[in-house]
């Protein structure tokens, strides 16, 4: 008996100090306390206790009765407290409210948007591959065998795999955007048309215009009878659609990758100093905005195609670079800043 008197006195309790309102109160005063309430009956339980236990049951039940009754009273009256400091507070429903910071896409995301949007009118589908990359799909399927004078110019940042079953050097923080290209073709037969936007890892000095970490929308399409000329074509409008300028100054300059033959690199006038030369293009004028090229021979084999039936082209946009030269920053690392001030003008 005087366990389940305990029971009911916490029970009663925690429902009390839960209510908010007079209403529920009340029905939580009729549960216990009422005719027909938990407390009330197990009172009536008393009368059948032997003689002798009677009276010591009988205090214990008072006890949980007053103070069952001593919070109902203290809840109500807080209730009513706080009913009284709502009815005082004058409110202006009328009045302005405080207008919330609304947030907006970073300008790193509006630029990739806008990418994948041109390309998509071409025929292109955007793919999404892996950061953490196998040394094969970076560089074995993309024709860069190991020791290779190529992979000096990559800055590869390895993962430690120690005290695990992969051999040391084999697995890698992508260097490009480019390690899509055997991922896909491998699974998919020509014709294709594909963009594979991504971030990479170096290990670079940081400047105004290279970082250690840097996103690229790498590129390739692959059917019959792809020429250069069907490249430098889409790079040309891609890059007038991007820049919204009809007038943007483009050139191509040859240049040697192991994975395309020919391979091109593609400048853009810089924008940022108007050609006139500055530190984001090196006094130059140009900016490199997308090296190119024909896919080579071998990249073909390795993912089964046939390189008399069918070629194509790759590129691989520098989306970091594109961004602040659409925007005409100065320096790559805004684009990093946390700075509100700087991302509040995009």
């Amino acid at each position: 008996m005087e366990e389940t008197l305990i029971q009911i006195k916490n029970s009663a309790l925690s429902l009390i100090l839960d209510t908010l309102d007079k209403k529920t109160l009340e029905e939580v005063k009729l549960q216990f306390l009422g005719r027909s309430g938990k407390l009330t009956l197990k009172i009536k339980d008393i009368a059948k206790l032997p003689q002798e236990r009677r009276p010591e049951v009988g205090r214990l039940a008072n006890e949980v009765k007053k103070a069952i009754e001593d919070t109902i009273a203290n809840q109500e009256s807080g209730i009513r407290n706080q009913e009284l400091r709502i009815k005082k507070q004058k409110i202006d429903i009328s009045g302005p409210g405080i207008k919330p910071n609304i947030g907006h896409l970073h300008p790193m995301t509006q630029v990739l948007m806008d990418v994948i949007d041109v390309f998509k009118t071409l025929g292109f589908q955007a793919a999404d591959g892996p950061e953490i990359e196998t040394d094969y799909y970076n560089f074995e399927a993309l024709n860069v065998p190991k020791y290779h004078p190529a992979r000096d110019t990559q800055q590869t940042l390895y993962l430690d795999t120690r005290n695990s079953k992969v051999t040391p050097g084999e697995i890698i923080l992508r260097t490009q955007t480019s390690a899509m290209q055997a991922r896909i073709m491998e699974k998919a037969k020509p014709p294709l048309r594909v963009i594979a936007p991504g971030k990479n890892f170096r290990y670079e000095q940081v400047d105004a215009s290279h970082s250690f970490e840097f996103w690229q929308v790498e590129g390739f399409l692959v059917d019959k009878e792809v020429r250069l000329t069907d490249l430098f074509g889409i790079i040309d409008y891609v890059l007038r659609k991007l820049m919204e300028e009809r007038e943007l100054k483009i050139k191509f300059a040859t240049t040697n990758f192991p994975f395309v033959e020919p391979g091109v690199d593609t400048y853009i006038g810089c924008t940022v100093c108007k050609g006139r030369g500055c530190s984001f293009c090196k006094q130059s004028g140009w900016s490199e905005i997308m090296p190119a090229g024909m896919i080579h021979p071998n990249v073909l084999k390795k993912v089964g195609y046939d390189p008399q039936k069918v070629s194509g082209f790759a590129f691989a946009i520098g989306l970091s670079r594109l961004v602040t030269l659409k925007y005409q920053m100065d320096d790559l690392r805004l684009l990093t800043n946390p700075d509100l001030r700087i991302l509040e003008q995009f």
